[in-house]
């Protein structure tokens, strides 16, 4: 998931966390005690003191995320910027909380089954044995898979798929190998751009639509954000592909190695009970996605009907202990936590004051503000690493600013949406450091390939986005 905050990396020292939360106690009595800036109030001030307090502590985790998280919710009444009854405990639960706990265990039913690896090993079949083919089938089966899961399974799903079969039985050597360069970068580029096209494929995207409607009233429906951001997607992964093979170069890949690979993929037998069930409830699941938009159910009500079925005696797919284990209460927490910040801040009018002081600024047309907006998000994302904290920081603001420039707010949804789980130039994302643990790129690497596919997003946000938008209705 693009907004996961767990960095592989070894426990900081004790030391190096308590100069951490110094850091972040002094941002806070920092902002108390200086001078609040024309505009703002006292409240807004602090609410964005102690959301730049929060992403500090998230980013560099000297204590658990949840735990930071829930700190600064129970510091917005101290500094005035919500009460705790009817503000700060009810922002923190949403639809996105229920979304978020069902995709954990659609996960867990999905890589309990043979389907992602037969997947891969139909697809490299195809491509006889050509090395730009076989990165572009590793890319689609990721991009596909990602529309069911997100993005940090997805990737090491595939990672780890790639490392034993193709890479180990070619003897691609990690930091020497072109192929097994552009097939990691691939793979992890390609399960955040499938996550972008359909809502279920990030928990960003359905968090980005609830602020929207909560703060607008506008409901993007399933099929309209699939309409939207599903061609954007294709070009992107096409280009994201382009991008790899051209930077790096693959190396050919041996007919040996292409019959081994067949026979393992023989060797996985055929489909049994357990997967036929989990297709059935996965395509019963996407039919009641897509048919939402004429019977108006809830896309949340439909993924948690899916958890549901995975438990009904008789189908049985996952076991309670299954499904506990799969569930990382760190980002629910986390999740919550930022919902519930972000509104402190719109309550206080903060985030409309900070987007009016700087890209509001720089508009002096609705093409204008859609321009600046994507070029500017990739690079706010370098430094505000955390997907939900991001659509807090910048959705808000945005949807207000587009009524003034006659945009519609759904295109800055579907940018900070796109954004908060998306990012081609810094691998110590989340995301990325899954496949960085294998050792066949570096950091060097990542952004040298990422370049073009973040032209590219920022290129297609900002001139096919808005046609794309209001060609659907909004």
């Amino acid at each position: 998931m693009a907004g996961s905050i767990k960095k592989q990396r070894s426990q900081p020292s004790v030391a190096r966390r308590v100069v951490c939360v110094s850091i972040a106690v002094v941002l806070v009595v920092a902002a108390w005690v200086g001078p609040t800036p024309e505009g703002l109030t006292v409240a807004g001030k602090m609410s964005l003191a102690l959301m730049v307090s929060g992403i500090f502590l998230w980013v560099t985790e000297p204590i658990p995320v949840a735990i930071s998280g829930l700190v600064m919710m129970i510091l917005m009444p101290v500094f005035g910027v919500l009460e705790f009854n009817g503000g700060v405990w009810s922002g923190f639960i949403s639809s996105v909380i229920f979304f978020i706990l069902a995709s954990f265990g659609i996960t867990a039913a999905l890589l309990k089954t043979k389907l992602p690896t037969k997947i891969v090993f139909a697809l490299m079949r195809l491509t006889k044995g050509n090395a730009r083919a076989t990165v572009l089938a590793f890319m689609v089966s990721a991009a596909v898979l990602s529309f069911f899961i997100s993005d940090l399974p997805c990737t090491a799903l595939f990672a780890g798929i790639a490392v034993s079969s193709i890479l180990k039985i070619e003897g691609c050597e990690p930091g020497s190998s072109n192929l097994g360069r552009a097939l990691m970068i691939g793979i992890t580029y390609a399960s955040v751009v499938g996550g972008q096209s359909i809502p279920s494929g990030s928990a960003m995207n359905i968090m980005a639509m609830n602020v929207l409607a909560a703060n607008t009233g506008i409901e993007i429906s399933f099929l309209d954000w699939t309409a939207i951001c599903l061609p954007i997607s294709l070009v992107l992964l096409v280009v994201c592909w382009l991008s790899v093979v051209l930077v790096f170069k693959p190396e050919p890949i041996s007919p040996a190695t292409m019959n081994c690979i067949e026979r393992n993929g023989q060797a996985v037998g055929k489909l049994e009970l357990l997967d036929w069930k989990v297709l059935g409830i996965i395509g019963v699941t996407f039919a009641l996605w897509i048919a939402s938009n004429w019977t108006g159910w809830d896309a949340t009500a439909i993924a948690v009907l899916a958890l549901v079925l995975f438990f009904v005696p008789g189908l049985d797919v996952l076991t309670w202990r299954e499904y506990t284990a799969s569930v990382s209460w760190n980002i629910v927490l986390l999740i919550g936590c930022v919902q519930s910040l972000s509104g402190g801040i719109k309550e206080q009018g903060a985030a409309s004051w900070l987007f009016g002081s700087t890209v509001g600024k720089l508009a002096v047309s609705g093409g204008a503000i859609v321009g600046a907006t994507a070029a500017l998000l990739p690079l706010l994302r370098l430094v505000i690493p955390v997907g939900p904290a991001f659509i807090a920081i910048c959705l808000i603001p945005l949807a207000s600013l587009s009524t003034a420039f006659g945009v519609s707010p759904v295109v800055f949804t579907v940018i900070v949406a796109v954004n908060a789980s998306t990012t081609f130039l810094m691998g110590v994302d989340g995301n990325n450091m899954l496949s960085f643990r294998y050792g066949y790129w570096k950091m060097t690497d990542f952004f040298k390939s990422g370049v073009l596919p973040t032209a590219a997003m920022i290129l297609l946000h900002a001139t096919v986005l808005a046609p794309l938008v209001a060609l659907v209705g909004y």
